[in-house]
């Protein structure tokens, strides 16, 4: 673990580069960009994010912070926070073990680096921004020995009809039975009702599913969050996985 981790930076022309967040500032960067799209855009995440404009928590302390800027403005236009299943052990475990039991990945805690709060600016949601968040998590998880990338992909939502229909939509796409697993029971998210019709997945979890990603159960409720969380894995040495790569400009 290092909060202003080293990673080359990756860049796309002039425009955009991706690199780890070096200080306060990035990290602060991070944060704020996190709690404009989150907060403000999407109505989700932590009510307490309001008293400081930021969206932050213990884990922000001990993970690694991805992160793209655009170079024209200097501003801070995509991240992503990681760590690798050693800075769990050794720090606050896992995010995502707080919504799901995570005994089941425990013989994989080498190979694991978990991914979250993962955002893009509106006005730079785009294929290039995308690109390089990916390649930025391809180099840290080589640097670091990663073959599993684990978290939490959500749906704005805390109405469990989604959770239904988003759970059928995904049955095709369920993990192997040796790595599902299930939310706690503070975050168990009813699937006994009807389902929301023609519900729309998210497109960063679809893009997920394009890279062969897999979901590791039913979803949990994060009623904090103000979300519907689905565990999704992705295996990079998967046998398609080097082709997958290759559609989304990833190496």
């Amino acid at each position: 673990m290092n909060v202003f981790g080293e990673l080359a930076p990756l860049h796309i022309g002039t425009s955009y580069v991706a690199r780890m967040a070096r200080d306060e500032a990035d990290l602060r960067a991070c944060q704020s960009l996190r709690f404009v799209v989150f907060n403000s855009e999407l109505n989700e995440g932590l009510a307490s994010s309001f008293e400081t404009c930021l969206d932050r928590d213990l884990f922000d302390s001990v993970c690694d912070h991805l992160l793209v800027e655009h170079c024209p403005s200097g501003k801070i236009v995509g991240t992503y926070r990681m760590q690798s299943g050693a800075t769990a052990h050794a720090q606050h475990g896992y995010y995502c073990a707080q919504e799901f039991a995570f005994d089941v990945y425990a013989p994989l805690r080498a190979q694991i680096i978990e991914l979250g709060r993962a955002c893009i600016a509106r006005e730079h949601r785009n294929f290039q921004v995308l690109s390089l968040l990916w390649r930025g998590i391809a180099a840290y998880a080589q640097q670091r020995g990663g073959r599993y990338l684990i978290g939490c992909s959500s749906l704005t939502s805390q109405d469990p009809a989604d959770g239904v229909a988003g759970f059928n939509q995904l049955q095709q796409y369920l993990a192997p039975p040796a790595l599902r697993t299930a939310p706690t029971p503070a975050y168990v998210c009813p699937l006994d009702g009807p389902a929301t019709p023609d519900l729309k997945l998210p497109k960063l979890l679809s893009s997920y599913l394009a890279l062969g990603a897999w979901i590791c159960g039913p979803p949990a409720l994060d009623r904090a969050f103000k979300t519907i969380d689905f565990l999704t894995l992705v295996d990079l040495q998967s046998p398609d996985m080097q082709q997958r790569r290759r559609r989304f400009g990833i190496p």
